[in-house]
């Protein structure tokens, strides 16, 4: 029988009224345990001494007002995800003087699949590029890769190239060409949604690259887009511009996807940030669990390992699907 009440808090979430104060409290402790994320299942042989990867979930479900979206308070929650994923660096500035340098071009990769229906994209990206530019980086060193009609004039950020590469690239399990943008650009923030997936099982960082930078993404769906994904992302033109992956899961869509519909998203309120791709999909797929469960509906998987996507992601060494060594910190209002 499905239980649809509401999951029990874990003893160790905390709760305070502003963000910034979370996240200066957060320090190094796990405030998510591992106990959310399934039970700590290493069979893909990653040793319990592991270096962790820590991933920073910030909620406030005041940020949605029906259609509007409170950017002030969004603002706020970028910051805390900020500071929470990397603390080492103090603030918000410190965090994108510590991940970019003063000269780079700096590719925000969105994704215009649902963008309309989801209507986040604009207030999310406008307050990212704002904290940017608060840190000293110009909008003409800024380029928004699938961003809505009219938010590239409007911050004045450069326009991104359209074409593809010339000559395809051999990724291992397939090649093809690759977006012309990567480039253009020498950092990348990448800025996905979070969906369920008719194919991969769920959407997420890692997806958002591999089949949003590369010119023929329909090839690569077959078993569950394994071992594209992964593939894909681990190739040089992607791997070594990656910085962060920052997550836009104020509006989720928690069935049927990847395309939204009025019956299938979720009002979540929620930023996920981190540096470990890998770790940002694993906990998203927890997220997205949660919301299934208070539907009704099972699970997605039962272990991030149990996804072929990341199984196979973190073999290749882009970063941590096993529970037991990602520290997931979260931050609720």
């Amino acid at each position: 029988m499905c239980d649809c009440q509401e999951p029990r808090q874990n003893d160790d979430l905390i709760s305070r009224r502003r963000f910034l104060g979370m996240a200066a409290s957060a320090g190094g402790a796990s405030l998510l345990s591992t106990r959310a994320l399934g039970e700590p299942k290493p069979r893909l042989g990653m040793p319990w001494e592991a270096p962790r990867s820590r991933v920073a979930v910030v909620r406030s479900r005041n940020v949605l007002a029906g259609t509007e979206i409170r950017r002030p308070l969004l603002a706020e929650m970028l910051s805390a995800a900020l500071t929470t994923a990397v603390p080492q660096a103090g603030g918000a500035d410190d965090v994108w003087r510590s991940l970019l340098k003063p000269d780079d071009i700096i590719g925000i990769k969105l994704n215009r699949s649902g963008q309309e229906h989801l209507g986040t994209t604009s207030a999310f990206t406008g307050v990212l590029i704002e904290s940017l530019i608060k840190a000293g980086w110009s909008p003409k060193q800024i380029v928004c890769i699938e961003a809505p009609p009219g938010l590239t004039a409007s911050y004045r950020t450069c326009p991104p190239r359209l074409d593809y590469d010339a000559k395809p690239t051999d990724f291992g399990s397939g090649a093809d060409q690759f977006a012309a943008v990567l480039h253009q650009i020498t950092a990348l923030i990448n800025v996905p949604y979070l969906k369920t997936h008719n194919l991969a099982g769920m959407t997420c960082a890692l997806k958002n690259l591999s089949h949003g930078l590369v010119k023929h993404p329909g090839r690569y769906h077959g078993n569950g887009c394994s071992p594209y994904i992964a593939d894909i992302v681990a190739s040089e033109a992607i791997r070594s511009r990656l910085r962060l992956s920052l997550v836009d899961a104020l509006r989720v869509v928690f069935q049927g996807g990847p395309a939204p519909s009025p019956e299938n998203v979720s009002p979540e309120g929620i930023i996920v940030a981190s540096l470990d791709p890998v770790a940002t999909d694993a906990v998203g797929l927890t997220l997205l669990n949660d919301v299934r469960r208070r539907q009704c509906l099972p699970r997605i998987a039962r272990h991030p390992e149990d996804l072929s996507y990341l199984s196979v992601a973190q073999q290749r060494e882009l970063g941590m699907a096993s529970t037991h060594v990602i520290e997931a910190i979260r931050l609720e209002e």
